[in-house]
């Protein structure tokens, strides 16, 4: 090679870039000043695209959004959608030209159930009372399975990856939540105060309170097994010091579903110590479901001598929890679920179509049953459930199939913490904890449609995912 020609090569394309800056200056096309980054963006998606997964995660919760996400189901989210609509538009056409399509990552029973919902989602999209926002949600939710969910998963074989995502996601957590408080403290840590104190980053405190309940679990197992992940003393030591600041946070978050989603994965995490098996939880469910469907009537009359409402003492708001008769935010819930079974006693099949809840609900409010912060038009907001969201969408099917993921989720969990031993076992409860806080709070809330829920969401499945495979491989071999 001609070392002198590389040389004059070298500095050839320096004249040129600054003759191409200055034609740009003199023209003013300032627009092809962004070409170095255009270029060296490009080559980091070609070459090394994990790097820009590790930005996304970074960057997803302190992301700002051009369109209000409380009056929109589709909004773009700076800097992080169009890299994310990138790496999809990048797996989609290796994918297309790809000969073999057996990856390890499409055969496991929770990708499958993730493609069965998928599919069903699509389907219900076709016959959709409004065909265009079904067709932007479908996009949307593609993008997050196929990159958060299925890409990932291909990268979290390597362990080492895993960990290093998950920590790009808590350190930008831990700013986001600095932020908040800072902002609280204004407001004396006022409720009122804390509603509005993470924006623009996020537009409430449900979403918020969401968002960073993903990390808390996952602190609390690294400050607690970390050794079993090679992690130090020191920094396990900073991982319960940030594992205290997060409840702090959570607790100041004044979102009750949170607070209650903490509380759920501390359950689940004392069931994986003692290794119960997830069958006899199920039982346990089945039964304490039974018995709260038989005594339906003494237990409404019992909430309805609750009168406590949500309030800027934490106990006070704690207990508004179950107040059904007085309690705006309770009440309002209550109407959004009412006019979803309504909807869904419409169209039990195929639903109204993904994403239309919003824009449907308001004909099925009964004047009874609307509160202070109701609307004719039903324009405020979505269902306030992940569960009943797919009820009303996409039918008795789409319905199921969510909540069969979510079974199959704490099926896989349950069964890491008795079939693995060292890191694969306490990063699969790290993130499996981490789960249960959103499963949790979706029941009283629903948000995966947001990258600020999305990303954990499917990340932490995706790790699941992977460390199946490694577990099903080392099985295989073991027995061959």
């Amino acid at each position: 090679m001609d070392l002198s020609l590389d040389i004059k090569r070298f500095y050839g394309l320096i004249v040129a870039f600054f003759a191409l800056c200055l034609a740009a200056i003199y023209f003013e096309l300032y627009i092809i000043l962004l070409t170095p980054i255009a270029i060296a963006l490009g080559w980091v998606f070609i070459v090394k695209p994990k790097y820009i997964l590790y930005f996304i995660a970074l960057a997803t919760p302190l992301s700002v959004h051009l369109i209000d996400e409380r009056v929109s189901t589709i909004n773009i989210s700076l800097p992080t959608e169009p890299l994310i609509i990138l790496l999809f538009i990048g797996v989609l056409l290796k994918l297309i030209t790809s000969k073999n399509l057996n990856k390890p990552e499409l055969t496991t029973i929770l990708s499958i159930l993730i493609l069965t919902d998928f599919a069903w989602l699509v389907v219900t999209a076709i016959s959709s009372t409004m065909p265009l926002i079904s067709a932007k949600y479908v996009l949307m939710k593609s993008w997050y399975i196929v990159v958060f969910y299925f890409l990932l998963a291909r990268y979290f074989k390597d362990e080492s990856v895993a960990k290093k995502f998950i920590w790009y996601f808590i350190v930008s957590v831990l700013i986001l939540s600095v932020y908040t408080l800072i902002n609280q403290s204004v407001g004396g840590f006022s409720r009122s105060y804390a509603y509005t104190a993470m924006r623009p980053f996020l537009p409430d405190h449900g979403m918020y309170a969401a968002c960073i309940s993903f990390i808390v679990p996952v602190l609390f197992v690294f400050a607690i097994h970390g050794k079993w992940l090679n992690y130090s003393v020191g920094l396990r030591v900073l991982c319960a010091l940030f594992f205290v600041f997060m409840v702090v946070a959570v607790a100041l978050s004044f979102t009750r579903a949170s607070w209650v989603s903490l509380v759920a994965a501390l359950g689940i995490y004392f069931l994986l110590r003692i290794k119960f098996k997830f069958k006899y939880a199920v039982l346990i469910a089945i039964v304490a479901v039974g018995a709260v469907l038989s005594n339906m009537d003494n237990l409404l009359t019992d909430l309805s001598r609750n009168k406590k409402e949500s309030d800027d003492n934490i106990e006070n708001h704690l207990q508004s929890v179950s107040n059904v008769t007085s309690d705006p935010s309770n009440l309002e819930r209550l109407n959004r679920w009412s006019s979803a079974f309504r909807m869904w006693e419409d169209k039990p099949m195929m639903g109204w179509g993904p994403g239309t809840y919003t824009f449907q609900y308001g004909q099925y409010q009964l004047p009874h049953e609307m509160t202070i912060i109701s609307t004719n038009a039903g324009t405020l907001g979505g269902i306030h459930s992940e569960y009943l969201r797919p009820l009303a969408e996409s039918g008795i099917p789409g319905a199921a199939t969510f909540v069969v993921i979510v079974l199959w989720v704490f099926s896989i969990g349950f069964k890491h913490q008795r079939v693995l031993e060292g890191s694969m076992k306490y990063l699969s409860m790290a993130v499996f904890l981490g789960l249960v806080t959103y499963f949790t709070h979706a029941v009283l809330n629903n948000y995966s449609e947001f990258d600020k829920i999305a990303v954990p969401l499917y990340s932490f499945m995706a790790v699941l995912t992977a460390i199946e495979i490694k577990y099903r491989n080392v099985k295989k071999d073991s027995t061959e």
